[in-house]
């Protein structure tokens, strides 16, 4: 079940975060080893309505940020989008190392282009790390297109965008 994160939440989903942290450690990369995101960063989210959890009874199993509002960073590659289409981000996308593989990051991907297309944006968009290879693959098998290079203040990251017009997967 995917759900709303409460602040009740945090205290699991930071050990979800903990265990997406070491999981990209031991593939060799630095991305979220600076400790981002902190607990502070997901009662942000949760404090904004865009957090949510899936959920097995009381046990929480992932997390993502779903946002409608935009991206700032994306500004810096703002002639590379496909579409001039309003557009929903997921960040912060993290499943606990014993729900991996089991298809719950793709039904997060699939709750945000439900929740872009029931607010009428019909563009998908999200950036990772260039050595984040199981989220690389996944936008890969889900169509997205590479459109560019984002800088944040943590180091550059893949820019990638699906238009949801065009999408069966999603």
């Amino acid at each position: 079940m995917i759900r709303k994160a409460t602040h009740d939440d945090i205290e699991a989903i930071m050990g979800i975060v903990r265990s997406a942290q070491l999981a990209l450690r031991d593939l060799g990369i630095d991305q979220w080893q600076d400790g981002y995101p902190r607990s502070e960063n997901i009662a942000e989210d949760i404090r904004q309505g865009v957090g949510y959890v899936v959920a097995n009874d009381n046990t929480i199993l992932a997390y993502a940020a779903i946002i409608l509002t935009g991206e700032s960073a994306y500004e810096q590659i703002a002639d590379k989008w496909q579409t001039d289409d309003r557009y929903v981000v997921v960040h912060r996308l993290c499943v606990d190392s014993v729900a991996r593989r089991q298809g719950i990051a793709l039904q997060l991907m699939q709750h945000a282009a439900h929740l872009a297309r029931r607010a009428g944006h019909m563009a998908f968009r999200i950036d990772t790390h260039n050595g984040n290879i199981r989220m690389l693959g996944m936008m890969q098998r889900l169509g997205f297109k590479h459109v560019g290079k984002i800088l944040y203040e943590s180091g550059e990251r893949e820019a990638y965008e699906l238009d949801l017009k065009l999408s069966n997967i999603l």
